[in-house]
């Protein structure tokens, strides 16, 4: 199993990610909106992933690190 990156790289590779799809401006927008409005978690989990079952997510895991097995 992959070792977890350590805070610091997540913060820089989730902004270098977002820079990447959205551009600099935007990215910083987001971060903006996302900073300053209430985000419930729990909820968004819910929603986002209540269509998979545990298979399907591991499957999906899978596909975006582009490993035969975690």
């Amino acid at each position: 199993m992959a070792e977890r990156m350590a805070e610091q790289e997540l913060r820089q590779r989730g902004v270098q990610a977002l820079e990447e799809k959205l551009g600099a401006v935007e990215a910083l927008r987001f971060l903006a909106v996302i900073s300053r409005e209430p985000f419930d978690y729990q909820a968004w989990r819910d929603r986002y992933f209540s269509g998979y079952n545990a298979e399907e997510l591991f499957r999906e895991i899978r596909k975006e690190q582009g490993q035969k097995s975690l």
